[in-house]
């Protein structure tokens, strides 16, 4: 039979998710981890005609292409 969760047991389970996202994202941004290397601000697009016309494609809100998905 497989163990129930508790409500304490799963708000232990969010709180190591939460605190494991809050780390991922502290070493992401953390230029000296050797895994990321930091994050890069600004755009980092190679500047040719057809990655800057991606760049603006993803940019434009009428864009069907690069629209959310509506849940």
């Amino acid at each position: 039979m497989p163990h129930k969760q508790t409500s304490s047991s799963s708000t232990t389970a969010a709180a190591a998710a939460a605190k494991a996202a809050r780390e991922n994202r502290a070493n992401q941004c953390n230029s000296n981890h050797s895994e990321y290397r930091g994050h890069q601000p600004g755009y980092q697009g190679k500047s040719n005609k057809a990655d800057l016309d991606n760049h603006a494609r993803q940019l434009d809100p009428n864009n069907s292409l690069y629209r959310p998905p509506k849940s």
